[in-house]
């Protein structure tokens, strides 16, 4: 969704209606070419059609030389991961080498045990008689082949390795059918993050959705900030990590439970334990963990703290807790702002992978839909259009997912504003 360029406020420097892509490209000096291939730099792709995901990771591994023994040690997982198309060509050489092998085996019989098998082909069509099981025929006028113990012994052998190779076959096709990653291609995430200023503080915003009527089961939604930090910048080593992102809405200390049957707007706010939100300015000297991130520091909330869930022992003012309210407010993205996201952003590459996570019911595999976005994927000062209506016939419900991508701007004016009060 493209949106044309707005004017800035002249006061509060709003930054309406453009994604980062809108600004970057619009020929801001600052940013350069940060954005001039957004489709190709990604972690996540965006193949799925209506600019979605579906769940492929960008990554190519070059493997060590004994990685071929970790990979024979499962067999069967190697073989399920694998395309349809060397699944499929894997196991009709197997049934051709078997088939081949037995029908060279049944040349060496003797002539005494009837089986009327003088040339090669004769062998290859009696192998696969034997293998599926389609009948021999009568073709030494003997079905019981003159009680030889050869004849026997190599049809009882082929028999048992046809009864574990359509075993495997079987195990292998229902696995790739029935496997919960296809399940996950009806989850659908925002094409488009919104990042709006609620009450002062900045938050990264998206909505996730089942389009099926069958829900998952214990569904739940995790996400991630990727970037690519450099640690020795002259020295051009550099580090590509995924940085957890905790969630305020659902709230990840309950697990981040989710109920996909209607949109869910997922909220992550930029304080300073986000990974999204760029470095202080002005640093402080000292690291204080209570107010400030540092690696390999677990990830904080601030909402903690303001909530009275954890109390920061270190503050230098100690004002009485819980006695002030604030105010009820959402105001513009100032452009300074945006500046400076975009500038961190670019600089390290962002990309935010959202993971969804549940249990498909009827076969009891775990489902994961994985979704990204980068930083031309994200608007400012725009929210989702409600794509939820009322059934004036039944009462129910109706989602309109022609909607669900959608944003509007923020039309400030209309939010009413409060001041703030003491606590009775």
């Amino acid at each position: 969704m493209r949106r044309p360029a707005a004017d800035l406020s002249d006061d509060e420097g709003g930054y309406d209606k453009k994604t980062s892509t809108d600004y970057v490209q619009g020929g801001d000096e600052k940013h350069g070419n940060a954005a001039a291939h957004p489709s190709k730099c990604r972690m996540i792709d965006r193949s799925a059609g209506s600019n979605h995901s579906l769940g492929t990771w960008n990554i190519r591994r070059l493997r060590a030389s004994d990685a071929y023994k970790r990979y024979l040690s499962a067999p069967f997982h190697t073989l399920v991961n694998m395309s349809v198309y060397k699944v499929v060509i894997g196991l009709s050489l197997v049934y051709l080498t078997v088939i081949a092998v037995f029908g060279l085996l049944y040349l060496s019989i003797d002539s005494s045990c009837n089986l009327a098998i003088a040339t090669f082909p004769q062998g290859f069509i009696f192998s696969v008689s034997v293998l599926f099981t389609i009948g021999f025929g009568v073709g030494g006028n003997d079905v019981f082949f003159n009680s030889c113990g050869s004849a026997i012994t190599l049809i009882t052998a082929q028999t048992i390795v046809g009864v574990f190779l359509d075993a495997m076959a079987f195990g292998i096709f229902y696995q790739r059918f029935a496997r919960g990653q296809s399940r996950a291609n009806t989850i659908r995430v925002s094409a488009f993050a919104c990042v709006q200023k609620i009450r002062g503080h900045l938050y990264f915003t998206f909505q996730t959705c089942e389009m099926r009527k069958h829900q998952l089961s214990e569904a739940h939604v995790r996400c991630y900030a990727v970037l690519h930090k450099s640690v020795h910048f002259p020295h051009q080593v550099h580090h590509m990590q995924a940085y957890p992102m905790r969630l305020q809405q659902p709230d990840d200390d309950l697990n981040g439970w989710l109920i996909l049957a209607l949109p869910t707007i997922c909220v992550h706010r930029l304080d300073a334990w986000s990974p999204l939100a760029p470095p202080p300015l002005d640093p402080e000297p000292t690291h204080n963990p209570a107010t400030q991130a540092l690696f390999p520091e677990p990830p904080q909330r601030a909402v903690d703290i303001e909530s009275g869930t954890r109390e920061n022992k270190y503050r230098v003012d100690k004002p009485a807790l819980f006695n002030s309210a604030t105010t009820n407010v959402l105001t513009p993205v100032t452009k300074a702002d945006i500046d400076r996201l975009l500038r961190f952003w670019s600089d390290t590459e962002m990309e935010v992978v959202v993971v969804v996570e549940g249990v498909d019911a009827a076969t009891s595999s775990t489902t994961q839909m994985r979704h990204s976005f980068k930083a031309h994927d994200v608007v400012f000062n725009e929210q989702f259009v409600n794509c939820v209506f009322i059934d004036n016939e039944t009462g129910g419900a109706i989602i309109d997912f022609k909607h669900f991508d959608r944003t509007t701007p923020l039309d400030f004016a209309a939010i009413p504003v409060t001041t703030p009060r003491e606590a009775v």
